[in-house]
């Protein structure tokens, strides 16, 4: 089961490459993540390197540990998010008036966290509607951010 969002940002590839590689700053565009770490003495994205994302909702604050899996640099960035399940990632294109960036979110259907989310009803149903509409919440947050950078 994918999920996935994609907007045109006018801004260069390499820039939103920066912004989206850049974990300790996600929380300034995303509307549930707060900020990460990396963990291990690891200072970029790097295929194997592990970092911990803090999140919120609400009155709710969590971590979770994640595992970069793609880092292919200018075009693709991904991470699984352990405990939880879904693999999380950002693929990137130049275009004709920047960078299309597409946000997106995969679940197995067999994740115990996505069997969780059915079993639970109503409850699973507004948390993870709530990572859903956070896609383009993210993505538009991002390109005004990038936007606003370039044009300086």
């Amino acid at each position: 089961m994918t999920d996935q969002a994609s907007v045109v940002i006018d801004a260069p590839v390499q820039q939103i490459w920066d912004l989206v590689t850049d974990i300790s700053g996600m929380g300034r565009w995303s509307s549930e993540n707060r900020s990460g770490c990396w963990l291990g003495g690891v200072a970029g994205p790097r295929v194997g390197a592990w970092f911990v994302g803090v999140n919120r909702i609400g009155p709710v604050v969590w971590a979770t540990p994640c595992e970069v899996t793609v880092s292919n640099p200018f075009e693709h960035f991904e991470f699984q998010v352990h405990i939880v399940g879904p693999r999380w990632g950002y693929r990137l294109e130049p275009h004709e008036r920047g960078t299309l960036l597409t946000e997106y979110r995969e679940w197995s259907y067999t994740s115990a966290f996505n069997r969780a989310l059915r079993w639970s009803g109503p409850v699973g149903r507004l948390r993870d509607n709530h990572a859903l509409h956070g896609l383009p919440g993210t993505l538009a947050a991002l390109k005004a951010h990038a936007e606003s950078q370039s044009a300086t």
